[in-house]
Formats: C-alpha cells, sequence, structure tokens
C-alpha cells in the first residue's frame, strides 16, 4: 500500500485509495508527504463521487462527505465534529 499511494504513475484514485487503505492498516503516524498527498488527492469533487459508494456515504454526515470525514478523523483527529453533528451515537459534549 505504501509504494502504491506514492507512485505517481497510478491514477490519482489509486492512490487515495492505497493511502486510505495505508491509513487504515498501520499504527504508524501519517508521514508530512502521506499528509500532503491525501490533501492533494482528496478533491471535493472525488469525495463527492465518492458518496456514490454506499459505505462511503454512510461514513459521512453532518454537511462532511465521508471522504472528507474519513480525513478528518485519519489526520486531523484533533479537529472536532462539525457544529451540525448528526451522529446518534456519539457521546454528548
Amino acid at each position: 500500500m505504501r509504494e502504491r499511494w506514492r507512485d505517481r504513475t497510478q491514477a490519482p484514485e489509486a492512490r487515495l485509495a492505497a493511502a486510505i487503505g495505508w491509513l487504515c492498516l498501520t499504527d504508524e503516524p501519517a508521514s508530512d508527504d502521506l499528509r500532503e498527498d491525501v490533501g492533494d488527492l482528496a478533491t471535493n469533487e472525488r469525495a463527492h463521487a465518492m458518496d456514490d459508494l454506499p459505505w462511503m456515504a454512510a461514513a459521512g454526515g453532518s454537511g462532511e462527505t465521508g471522504l472528507q470525514r474519513c480525513v478528518r478523523e485519519m489526520l486531523h483527529p484533533e479537529q472536532p465534529d462539525p457544529m451540525e453533528h448528526d451522529d446518534p451515537w456519539a457521546p454528548l459534549p
């Protein structure tokens, strides 16, 4: 997975999928180049296109696409959920 997201000859969608897969499979902190690549690859257009996938749409909410929420949770866990947070299972503040 690591080699796949770093390989600039791969399609952007494949690189993004590999980067997310790498984040899911490792306990290592995200490197600066991984953060930069995900930031570049996780465009709004791509995020909205990925919401056609039922599992990705289910990850979204509170005005965020599933991809936006995944990126925020994986790379920026210190950022709070949006104010219109609508996760009924989340603990109350």
